[in-house]
């Protein structure tokens, strides 16, 4: 049963779209781990609101926050551009059409795709969602779709391609022009199309995210969010802030108001308190489980690459090299155990052991501080946090075991050596 499992989701991955996903993924992931630096740099020490200033009091340059702004958006922030650009040129390299026009075809019509008009403004400005991490998924598949178009300018480019003659390479260039055409107007198509669509999504979000105070609906929206990250997409908690959420705000003033008084705030379920402080401890929980279980030595590697942008919060880098990003393997633990940790955490606070994750921390705090600091010192959230971070890690072990014996037998089955039954 679990061979029969196994091959089949072998086949899936073997699928043209999955093999472009694969590859793109694998050229994207350097800028993005670079990105993960660059953002921890900003956000956990260099910002005047960031976790190392707050606790040591420093004051650093600013000069050197803005450079390492500077290097996160040229490099993860623009991880869904580069997806759209290795997305299509892999993708004509698969059909035999040419890598390097498709390529680039894809990178200028994923960003005519991006293009926004600024407010009632003449300028323009380019949906950053889109353009970094968030839309990595968006950039693979319009780059795949991109790709495909070069199946318009036949089979002629592969027959010249690479003599010296400019004169043979002239009317294939011109055929060129073709799917770049088509490219142009299908992001301009979706543009149109899809501002009208992401507008009126996020502010349903916003609204949806503001009036809620009940856990499940809590969890649904989490869920949502990890589905959404799973797929290299967004969801309704992605860049949401502590002042986003209304029972969030009421929670603090009462907090100051009652002299830190937290056994009593009007909310102890809400989405800081939950989804904020202990379901973001999964990404430890995965990075410790591939360190213990994985045998491979590529994998260490890459733990101890991500090691620190983990630690701080931000396991963008560590999603897309293992991967697990669009990889069925990690789909069930990757959208469960968040959800797990908060319905573990909602019961202790019904049972009274936990005090709510109250007051707002500094940009960059690592997840196992956050509860912490959020409820002004507790440790028994902090030895909650640790708890959750080892019942996290106790799961994804199983995965990664089984993703493990997955690739093995892939191997097995592509080479012949296992019957398919």
């Amino acid at each position: 049963m679990q061979k029969q499992v196994i091959f089949e989701i072998a086949k899936i991955r073997e699928m043209s779209f999955f093999k472009t996903a694969r590859a793109a993924l694998l050229s994207v992931f350097p800028f993005v781990l670079i990105g993960s630096f660059a953002k921890v740099a900003t956000v956990a020490l260099l910002a005047p609101d960031s976790f190392l200033s707050g606790i040591f009091g420093m004051e650093l340059s600013q000069r050197f926050n803005s450079l390492c702004n500077g290097i996160y958006a040229m490099t993860g922030g623009l991880s869904g551009l580069l997806a759209a650009h290795y997305s299509a040129g892999y993708t004509a390299q698969f059909l035999r059409q040419n890598y390097k026009t498709a390529a680039t075809t894809g990178f200028i019509a994923y960003l005519a795709l991006c293009f926004q008009q600024a407010g009632q403004s003449h300028g323009f400005v380019f949906a950053y969602r889109l353009l970094g991490v968030q839309g990595i998924l968006a950039g693979i598949m319009f780059g795949y779709v991109v790709g495909k178009l070069f199946l318009l300018s036949g089979e002629f480019w592969s027959r010249v391609e690479g003599r010296e003659g400019a004169d043979q390479q002239l009317p294939g260039s011109f055929r060129m022009l073709l799917p770049l055409f088509l490219a142009l107007a299908f992001a301009i198509i979706l543009n149109f199309a899809g501002s009208c669509l992401f507008k009126n999504g996020i502010s349903q979000s916003q609204e949806m995210k503001a009036a809620t105070s009940s856990f499940p609906s809590i969890l649904w929206l989490g869920l949502l969010t990890s589905v959404g990250t799973w797929c290299g997409l967004f969801g309704p908690y992605t860049s949401s802030s502590f002042f986003d959420e209304a029972s969030a705000t009421k929670n603090l003033n009462y907090a100051l108001a009652h002299h830190g008084d937290l056994t009593k705030v009007p909310y102890k379920l809400t989405t800081y308190s939950t989804y904020f402080t202990y379901a973001q401890l999964a990404g430890w929980g995965l990075l410790l489980a591939l360190m213990f279980v994985s045998k491979r030595r590529n994998r260490w590697l890459l733990c101890w690459w991500c090691l620190i942008p983990v630690f701080f919060g931000y396991d963008s880098a560590l999603n897309i090299g293992t991967p697990v990003l669009l990889n069925p393997l990690f789909l069930i633990p990757y959208v469960f155990v968040p959800q797990l940790n908060m319905v573990v955490v909602s019961a202790f606070y019904k049972l009274g052991i936990l005090l709510p994750s109250v007051y707002p921390v500094w940009g960059g705090t690592p997840p196992v501080l956050r509860a912490l600091i959020a409820t002004n010192g507790s440790f028994a959230a902090f030895f909650v946090s640790l708890a959750l971070v080892m019942m996290d890690a106790f799961i994804y072990c199983f995965f990664v075991k089984n993703a493990e014996r997955a690739g093995e037998l892939m191997n097995r089955l592509k080479g012949g050596q296992v019957d398919e039954k």
